[in-house]
């Protein structure tokens, strides 16, 4: 039997099932872009942490070697720090990032998270490490996180990054509950068929969901937009798990009702108001769209880490409805921070008057925060944030498919309304790649080949996103002006 690390018997706890197709490697891998530049981030962080421990000794060598050379640097006096130590226990394996020996001849165990909030969410990870270093390491007597400090900034000490806490008392009761259900994870991994699935509020976003829990379920009580706790707990306890057996006594928001109607009577719902929205929207109107990119590690001067820096926009201008006449669009120079040139240029290109469309709220808030970062550009940026329709909202509210499943994010959404309309021949067709893609710019990884090519197709990427406003701003146009005549 292969060994168990600490995804799998963190899994196993959570989903006997899908611990179970892990252990087998039958979790269908995604490896995208995005993946990649997450695990390289991640790596440059703890990379970064180590500088700050003189005279580490790394721990290379291949697995059965490794936990060897961990037991032979721990017994060695020479040796005050261990990078990447591997610990194996009663089949059980746990690497950390760093092992540390304190004045008085005991140790400290120490992750480095790329986070810069959730201690909770990490203590579980650092718990299962301690009981299965302490099996190796008596003497280990605390448990360090280090998260990364939003207030670090580029040219300040390495130490700076870091906010460094004490997890010794919380990893420690964890320690004992984890140490009590090392037996239940063997059961659970290694028994021929894995347990009955249990339906859980997770399962909806689970890689194994459409072949698990929604097996051959075409309306799962996941399409109800907004499911809450309590009504899920109570439906899963009477096993109910389709739209279509949902009790009439059952306590449904309105868009819950909305959803349920059009799956039991095979109809779309448009609500009689949506022409009145929709003529809310004063012509010209302008469709926008933002990308941003996200990193780690600040890419530039007064970034906190895992701060948003908008790269780039589109905007299509229309005097009426589906009809283009201008299309604007921006990239940033990937090697200095171009907000302000952004914020500048919205003011220019908005003027004063005509609606601005977006898809959802986050373009409305970044232009906020433009004000916050710009005081001199607050008054005319708020004018413009003002002036902003979010067209998910007109969707949500006004108009459903059933085979929006719940979702009325605008890759969902767009194939079923306009199905000519999708990204599927896009070299970029998803936000996070996008991000990334910039990132891996900015960060000087890219030949200026790539990067001619990888910005265009950015701005592709983003002026899809504004051609697809304006479309579904047709669609719902004539399907209000079609039922208004019925």
């Amino acid at each position: 039997m292969k060994p168990i690390n600490k995804t799998l018997f963190l899994k196993s706890l959570e989903c006997p099932v899908y611990a179970w197709h892990l252990y087998r490697g039958l979790v269908p891998k995604v490896n995208t872009l995005s993946n990649e530049f997450l695990i390289m981030e991640s790596q440059n962080v703890r990379s970064m942490a180590r500088i700050m421990f003189k005279n580490g000794v790394w721990v290379s060598c291949a697995f059965h070697d490794a936990i060897k050379m961990t037991k032979e640097l721990i017994a060695d006096e020479n040796v005050k720090t261990i990078f990447d130590p591997l610990f194996e226990y009663d089949g059980f394996i746990a690497k950390a990032d760093i092992l540390s020996k304190n004045e008085d001849g005991t140790w400290s165990l120490i992750d480095i998270k790329a986070g810069g909030k959730g201690k909770k969410k990490y203590l579980s990870d650092m718990a299962y490490e301690k009981l299965i270093a302490s099996k190796t390491v008596p003497s280990l007597s605390k448990t360090i996180m280090f998260l990364l400090s939003k207030d670090f900034r580029l040219g300040m000490p390495t130490e700076k990054l870091f906010s460094q806490i004490d997890c010794t008392e919380e990893t420690t009761a964890k320690e004992e509950e984890f140490s009590k259900l090392l037996s239940y994870s063997k059961e659970i991994l290694f028994s021929d068929e894995p347990q009955e699935a249990k339906l859980k509020i997770t399962c909806k976003n689970c890689a194994l969901f459409e072949n698990c829990t929604g097996k051959d379920i075409e309306y799962h009580i996941f399409d109800l937009p907004r499911l809450s706790q309590i009504i899920f707990d109570n439906l899963a306890e009477r096993k109910i798990w389709q739209v279509k057996d949902l009790p009439e006594d059952t306590e449904l928001k309105p868009l819950q009702k909305i959803v349920k109607d059009c799956i039991i009577n095979d109809k779309i719902y448009i609500n009689p108001d949506l022409k009145k929205e929709l003529d809310k929207i004063v012509f010209p109107a302008y469709y926008l769209d933002f990308e941003a990119v996200m990193t780690i590690y600040p890419l530039y001067k007064n970034v906190a880490p895992h701060s948003q820096v908008i790269t780039q926009y589109s905007i299509h201008k229309c005097d009426k409805v589906d009809h283009i006449i201008e299309h604007f669009e921006y990239i940033a120079d990937h090697k200095q921070d171009c907000r302000k040139i952004i914020a500048e240029n919205l003011i220019s290109i908005f003027g004063e008057t005509g609606s601005i469309i977006t898809y959802s709220s986050f373009e409305k808030n970044i232009i906020l925060k433009f004000g916050e970062l710009y005081p001199e550009l607050m008054d005319k940026l708020k004018l413009i944030a003002d002036r902003i329709v979010d067209f998910e909202e007109i969707l949500r509210n006004n108009y459903y498919d059933k085979r929006f499943h719940g979702r009325t994010s605008i890759k969902k959404v767009l194939p079923i309304m306009i199905p000519e309309m999708n990204y599927d021949s896009f070299k970029i067709g998803e936000g996070d790649i996008a991000l990334s893609a910039f990132a891996y710019m900015a960060m000087g990884l890219y030949n200026e080949d790539k990067i001619k090519e990888t910005k265009k197709n950015l701005l592709e990427y983003c002026k899809q996103d504004t051609l697809a406003l304006v479309e579904m701003h047709k669609f719902l146009y004539d399907v209000a002006n079609k039922s208004c005549k019925l």
